[in-house]
């Protein structure tokens, strides 16, 4: 079982990257290769609460998206991926999963009540149920303000495209299917995002704040450490488990490699490929640490 086909299926050929420093386009065009196109996020665009993303200046997003669509051509369904941040993402237990959808949700946003300081009305939920192998149930919880996500699909289809999924960039490079237990350390600015997949399906999700600081390297090692004891102590994850790195900060990469060199048992795996561009500079306007999930997106050749 993948996860990506839960996530976007079939492989959109256009994914948009939002977030507060710039937006940007890649269209994978029929060759292989990736077109792209990118302006810088003013400030002010995009608003982010204790929730994630709390709102956005329609408005202005718009005027972003109308200039950059008539330059790649994309296409009028395509994916979108944000930060982590933006959302806030649960792995909820349940001895019984509710059958019907209504009874589920009401299910889902008591919970979220104890989680969140804000309403659950107020929240978009996305989710995905998971069955162990000890027949216990969970359900994986993609969760954001329903308002500030209504503004950005209205500010796509306001130049003629529609999201046909948001995710994040977690779990858009959470996608890509792996034979091993694979151990997801992304960071961007303001977060670190762990995420573990064992046969292709979510087992951990923790998110946390993490200010760029000399702590930084610190406090990711600190989170990491308490991730693989969870893992090995209380889901019983025993062998090798592969670590994938995607981070704005090259520092950190380096701290997470000197940690990971030191582990027992985490072998370090590489992110997906960095695409072959149509134009120069993708690499310095975009980052790495952006080009992954989308290209992952993006992407018709499975790694």
């Amino acid at each position: 079982m993948s996860l990506k086909k839960y996530l976007i299926s079939p492989s959109p050929t256009t994914c948009w990257v939002v977030d507060g420093a710039l937006v940007a386009a890649l269209k994978r065009e029929s060759k292989g290769a990736v077109l792209w196109a990118a302006e810088s996020a003013t400030e002010g665009l995009f608003e982010v609460g204790p929730a994630g993303l709390q709102s956005v200046d329609r408005e202005r997003l718009s005027a972003i998206l109308s200039s950059i669509q008539p330059r790649i051509e994309g296409a009028s369904r395509a994916a979108v991926v944000v930060p982590s941040g933006w959302t806030r993402s649960y792995l909820l237990d349940f001895d019984d999963l509710p059958r019907g959808q209504s009874e589920l949700d009401q299910v889902v946003r008591w919970r979220l009540k104890k989680l969140l300081p804000v309403k659950p009305a107020d929240l978009r939920i996305s989710s995905l149920p998971v069955q162990r192998e000890d027949g216990t149930n969970s359900l994986v919880c993609m969760v954001g303000m329903e308002r500030a996500f209504s503004d950005i699909e209205a500010a796509f289809k306001e130049v003629g495209v529609v999201p046909g999924s948001i995710t994040t960039r977690a779990f858009a490079l959470a996608g890509r299917p792996t034979d091993r237990p694979r151990l997801l350390a992304q960071q961007e600015d303001g977060f670190l995002t762990l995420l573990l997949t064992s046969e292709n399906m979510p087992r951990l999700i923790r998110t946390k704040p993490l200010a760029v600081s000399r702590e930084s390297g610190e406090i990711a090692r600190r989170e990491l450490n308490l991730a693989v004891g969870f893992v090995r102590e209380k889901l019983g994850v025993t062998g090798d488990i592969d670590l994938q790195v995607s981070a704005e900060s090259p520092e950190l990469v380096g701290q997470i490699e000197d940690w990971r060199s030191t582990a027992d048992h985490l072998s370090r795996v590489p992110g997906p490929p960095v695409p072959e561009f149509t134009q120069g500079g993708a690499v310095d306007r975009l980052g790495v640490a952006r080009i992954e999930p989308a290209f992952s997106v993006i992407s018709e050749v499975e790694p």
